[in-house]
C-alpha cells in the first residue's frame, strides 16, 4: 500500500523506469492511469463489450513485457493507444474471419459517442445525449462501421480521445499529414452517408 502511494506520485516516465528496475507497483500504476481510457478506445473500435476487455487486459500484458523496449521517445500513452491499435485491428479481423459482428455496436456508439452526428458533420465532438435519438444512433452505427479500420481508429482517437494529429501519427505510425487525411476522409465519408440516410 505505502508503495502503491508513492509511486502515485511519479511521472509516467518515472514510473516506466521503476518498472525496469523491477518495481511491480510501478506498473500497477500505470494500469490504474490508463485501463479505462484503453478500454475505451478498444470498445469504441470493436463495439463488443468481451472482446473489448479482452484486448484491453492484453494491452497491458504486451505492455508489461515489453517495457524494456519502450523507448520514451513517446508518452507511455500513446504507447499504449499503438498497442491497443494493433491488436483491436488483430481481433476484428479475427471477428470477421469467425463471421461476427464487425465494428461498433448500436449501444457502444450510443454510450462512447452520443455526439457523433455533430462531429461527423463539423469535425467537432459536442456530447448530448439528447442529440441522438435511437433510430439516427442505429443509422449512424452503421455508418461508422462502414469506414475503414484506419479511418475509424484515427476518428475515434481525435474525436473522443482528444489526441493531437501528432500523438495520433505517433499511435498510428504514419505521418501526421497521412493523419489529417485519414480524418478528413473520414468526417468527408461520413457527411455523405449521413446526408445519403437524410440524418444531415
Amino acid at each position: 500500500m505505502v508503495l502503491l502511494k508513492e509511486a502515485r506520485g511519479h511521472s509516467d516516465a518515472g514510473l516506466v523506469e521503476q518498472c525496469r528496475n523491477g518495481d511491480s507497483s510501478a506498473f500497477d500504476e500505470i494500469v490504474r492511469r490508463y485501463k479505462d481510457r484503453v478500454y475505451a478506445v478498444v470498445y469504441r473500435f470493436l463495439g463488443n463489450r468481451e472482446d473489448a476487455l479482452d484486448v484491453s487486459q492484453e494491452v497491458f500484458v504486451r505492455a508489461y513485457r515489453g517495457i524494456n523496449e519502450f523507448r520514451g521517445t513517446a508518452q507511455v500513452y500513446t504507447w499504449l493507444y499503438s498497442i491497443a491499435a494493433n491488436l483491436a485491428r488483430n481481433r476484428l479481423r479475427d471477428m470477421g474471419r469467425k463471421g461476427r459482428n464487425r465494428g461498433t455496436s448500436l449501444e457502444a456508439l450510443q454510450e462512447a459517442a452520443p455526439g457523433i452526428a455533430d462531429a461527423a458533420a463539423s469535425g467537432s465532438v459536442t456530447p448530448s445525449d439528447e442529440a441522438i435519438g435511437s433510430e439516427t444512433a442505429e443509422l449512424l452505427q452503421r455508418c461508422l462501421t462502414e469506414l475503414p479500420e484506419n479511418y475509424r481508429m484515427a476518428f475515434i482517437l481525435r474525436t473522443t480521445e482528444d489526441l493531437s494529429y501528432e500523438e495520433i501519427a505517433d499511435v498510428m505510425g504514419c505521418p501526421v499529414g497521412t493523419v489529417k487525411s485519414r480524418l478528413n476522409q473520414a468526417r468527408q465519408m461520413l457527411r455523405d452517408r449521413l446526408r445519403e440516410l437524410e440524418v444531415l
